[in-house]
């Protein structure tokens, strides 16, 4: 190949090297109270709903704070009454620190956690995305919650049926 056919292959290196660039950056970061206002509003509903989607499988996670698994305590049916409620006043008291956690989890991680159930030890959560996004990635989500040092335990839960 002459130089001249080099050359004009160069913008198209840039702009594919570009292209593979951005998708390694990390998500957008969402500022700390408009991180708990969605995480509080999504916790509060019944999904999937026309305006938000879940993924497909769950997450299992656990807190190194067992005051944070305690807050985040809740069989599906208090869950299930708390969401057709709508009402953040139906919420146990401690469930606000809960919410302050997965509110700094979306912060920092970008990742949108919607829980299924709780015990005194461990968690199950479905990742939810607004309604016109891809579907939400289990594997991509549990790549960067396994680097938080607030989570002690984190897997796909395979229990689950698809």
């Amino acid at each position: 190949m002459n130089s001249t056919a080099l050359r004009s292959y160069a913008p198209l290196t840039l702009i594919a090297l570009s292209c593979m660039l951005s998708a390694c950056s990390p998500p957008p970061v969402v500022e700390g109270a408009a991180a708990f206002d969605v995480v509080a509003e999504v916790n509060l509903q019944n999904l999937p709903s026309r305006d938000w989607q879940l993924s497909a499988g769950t997450l299992q996670l656990s807190f190194c704070r067992n005051k944070i698994n305690d807050a985040l305590l809740a069989e599906a049916e208090d869950l299930n009454r708390w969401r057709l409620v709508q009402e953040a006043s139906a919420l146990p008291e401690r469930r606000t620190l809960g919410l302050q956690q997965l509110a700094a989890i979306y912060q920092e991680h970008n990742v949108l956690l919607w829980q299924e159930w709780g015990t005194v030890s461990s968690q199950s959560y479905r990742i939810a995305a607004p309604a016109d996004a891809p579907e939400p990635s289990l594997i991509d989500a549990l790549a960067r919650l396994g680097r938080d040092d607030a989570i002690c335990y984190s897997a796909i839960d395979s229990s689950q049926e698809d």
